[in-house]
């Protein structure tokens, strides 16, 4: 028995679903093809006992109403009585026959007996089943036994027929149920079937394969569903991954080819000429300047999607002023103009440091695209929903509509001429993107060419001196 379920055990899911319901059909075909065996074979038993008492019942009324009959003289009566296949004797009190009316059924099946009470027996005659009925009977001064007997050939032959109904009605059930169980296992295995080559297809072809999605609103079209979105996330992943490697090893590339180029002059001839000696430092300089930047980004944005923060709120306006006044000494040709509508008493739910990075970035982008247009407005806010929002906004030359839901992605530059030539490296809003959906903030960004950009951020609020968590 372990052996077998071993085996079964062993088989692919399709033929273990296949036996394993087959099996399970064959018992249920069985018991149930048993329990209606029994059930009709007692019934038409039943029926038969009643038939045969009913027969002597009215035997003995007849006597009972004919008391001065004469015993032999109800031959007639009997022939009346009697059915086919059975046989009606009348015995003496010794056992004797008096009287025998047998309609196809031989005496000699069975021998005569005297009962003193009522009987109802079963017996066989080689392979004919009998059912015999024997009960005491007085008519007059005559006392005796009457015998019924009856052949239940009939009770036989519909017992064969119901067996060889029910043989091969679970012959039937069992062969449908297998071909039923295939076609269920197949089913049911097509959706896993289709997953696993995919799976394949994806591991040899990469990760654009997707399972046919059919929503059936069962577990495995479930399954199929969050199969293919998590294959586009992932692909997706895998697309940005690229991406930024491409993108950060283009920018990381050039600056230290520039450098390379100007040491290795220096290192072969220029060293000894001043001229060539300063110019060289100072491309070098300004090169390295550009790799540093570019290193602090990459090390920000690490940092900013780790979602390290700290629990303390910052006051906005003294962040606003002190950004400004370092703005204002870098770019003395600029005008800066703050708005601050906030309550005293109220700061952000952000840390100082973060804030002030996310200011630098958003002012650093307006002054380099401010064009002729040398003016920058911040403004603050309160909100509803207990926020606060943080209005920076220029007068530039803004930006078209099909790349504004790009802009906050790494490394996208709207004109990435431009943008090189001014040393950006694209990846300032997608960090400043990063910090605020960190402290549960949201940044938003509104531009039309040659008319400006306003940048939105709204940050939860928290009172003065209060505590943060993240």
């Amino acid at each position: 028995m372990r052996k077998s379920l071993m085996k079964i055990n062993a088989l692919p899911l399709k033929w273990r679903l296949t036996v394993w319901t087959s099996l399970w059909m064959c018992v249920f075909f069985l018991l149930y093809n048993s329990a209606q065996y029994l059930v009709l074979d007692r019934w038409i038993l039943i029926q038969d006992r009643n038939a045969i008492r009913t027969s002597m019942d009215e035997i003995q009324g007849y006597y009972a109403d004919n008391v001065s009959r004469d015993v032999l003289g109800s031959k007639k009566f009997l022939e009346k009585a009697n059915q086919r296949d059975q046989l009606i004797r009348i015995l003496d009190r010794d056992g004797k026959v008096m009287l025998s009316i047998s309609d196809d059924l031989p005496e000699k099946w069975v021998k005569p007996e005297s009962v003193n009470r009522t009987m109802l027996v079963r017996t066989w005659h080689e392979k004919d089943h009998l059912l015999v009925m024997r009960s005491p009977l007085t008519v007059g001064s005559f006392k005796g036994t009457i015998e019924l007997i009856r052949n239940m050939e009939n009770y036989e032959r519909l017992n064969q027929i119901l067996l060889v109904i029910m043989a091969l009605g679970a012959l039937g059930g069992i062969t449908f149920s297998m071909f039923g169980g295939i076609l269920l296992a197949r089913q049911f295995v097509k959706p896993i079937a289709g997953l696993s080559e995919t799976m394949r297809k994806i591991k040899h072809g990469g990760l654009t394969e997707r399972v046919e999605f059919v929503d059936n609103k069962d577990e495995l079209s479930k399954l199929s569903q969050v199969f293919n979105e998590m294959m586009d996330r992932l692909e997706a992943s895998f697309q940005q991954q690229n991406q930024f490697v491409e993108d950060a090893s283009h920018e990381l590339r050039t600056p230290i080819a520039i450098i390379e180029g100007h040491l290795t002059l220096l290192a072969r001839w220029g060293k000894n000429d001043p001229s060539v000696l300063e110019e060289s430092l100072k491309a070098s300089l300004e090169e390295l300047s550009r790799l540093k930047n570019l290193t602090q980004d990459l090390l920000a944005s690490s940092l900013g999607e780790s979602g390290q923060t700290e629990s303390e709120g910052s006051n906005p306006a003294m962040i606003i002023r002190k950004v400004v006044d370092d703005f204002a000494v870098i770019h003395p040709g600029f005008t800066f103009e703050t708005n601050f509508r906030l309550p005293d008493g109220i700061h952000l739910a952000i840390t100082e440091h973060h804030l002030k990075q996310i200011l630098m970035i958003v002012l650093d982008n307006a002054i380099k695209y401010s064009g002729q247009q040398k003016k920058v407005v911040i403004t603050t806010k309160k909100s509803g929903n207990n926020e606060a929002q943080l209005e920076i906004a220029d007068n530039g030359v803004g930006i078209a509509a099909d790349h504004i839901p790009h802009v906050f992605d790494r490394f996208y530059r709207v004109d990435k001429a431009r943008s090189r030539k001014m040393g950006g490296s694209g990846l300032g809003l997608a960090i400043a993107k990063r910090l605020v959906e960190d402290y549960r903030g949201t940044i938003t960004l509104a531009s039309a060419e040659r008319q400006g950009t306003v940048v939105t951020i709204s940050l939860p609020i928290v009172m003065d001196s209060q505590r943060f968590l993240i």
